[in-house]
């Protein structure tokens, strides 16, 4: 796990479809992309907040700089800890997400931001390459480490769950080259101080994001334009708190 891509800087654009107008989407797609190998996965996020939700409440105050702290791991939320995971720390700013990860098992990722030091000796020896971590995933470990300074006490605040395909460029199209494309669905929230639970996001509904390197291809501009799919700011995270707050005072 080690081996894994572990720094991202991109543009990422979301927009919240119907059913049909994913479909469109991915008919449009078809012939510079397809479904990447992995097929249809279950992807499983747990973000660390601090206790008065603090991290949540500004992020949804939409401001120029932002951060996120979570742990993601491909599969359902019933795991084990030996299960393959990546502690992430996620930034945007001006519109550009800078994504900082490191793989481990999902024991040790909760330990560490449980609040224990990273344990790099055990780290090194899982995951598929068996290999040491990288310098630049101790640098990563540093600035979570910062971060945590910063922000004080973090503790779990809420599990996100969807059903993701993520589609990845054909060989015969150089000009989609480092674009992604994630179509998720059923988007599943536990919320782990209010004890509810439910979606977040109508299952009616799908959230396309768009990802690339550096400015949009004018191919995949024209493409969205004529498909109609408008850039929105929806977060899962932020969808779910948002649902559990009014929850909260409709039973007040």
């Amino acid at each position: 796990m080690a081996g894994c891509n572990d720094v991202f800087e991109r543009k990422e654009v979301k927009c919240r479809l119907s059913v049909e107008q994913a479909r469109r989407m991915q008919d449009a797609l078809a012939g510079r992309m397809a479904p990447d190998a992995y097929g249809t996965t279950q992807v499983t996020s747990l973000y660390y907040d601090t206790p008065e939700r603090a991290l949540i409440e500004r992020s949804l105050d939409k401001p120029v700089y932002k951060e996120k702290l979570r742990v993601r791991w491909y599969g359902g939320i019933a795991c084990c800890r030996e299960t393959p995971a990546f502690i992430e720390l996620k930034k945007k700013f001006k519109g550009i997400v800078y994504k900082r990860r490191v793989g481990c098992s999902l024991g040790r990722a909760r330990a560490f931001l449980d609040g224990g030091a990273f344990d790099f000796d055990a780290s090194a020896t899982e995951g598929d390459s068996g290999e040491d971590l990288t310098w630049r995933n101790r640098q990563v470990i540093r600035e979570i480490e910062g971060f945590r300074a910063r922000t004080g006490a973090l503790v779990p605040s809420m599990l996100i769950s969807c059903s993701r395909t993520a589609w990845a460029p054909l060989p015969e199209a150089p000009e989609a080259e480092g674009v992604r494309v994630t179509f998720d669905v059923d988007v599943s929230y536990r919320d782990l101080v209010t004890g509810g639970s439910g979606f977040a996001l109508p299952r009616n509904q799908v959230i396309a994001e768009v990802k690339v390197p550096g400015p949009f291809p004018l191919w995949l501009a024209k493409l969205l334009s004529g498909l109609g799919c408008v850039p929105s700011s929806f977060s899962k995270y932020g969808s779910a708190y948002t649902l559990e707050q009014e929850r909260e005072r409709l039973c007040a």
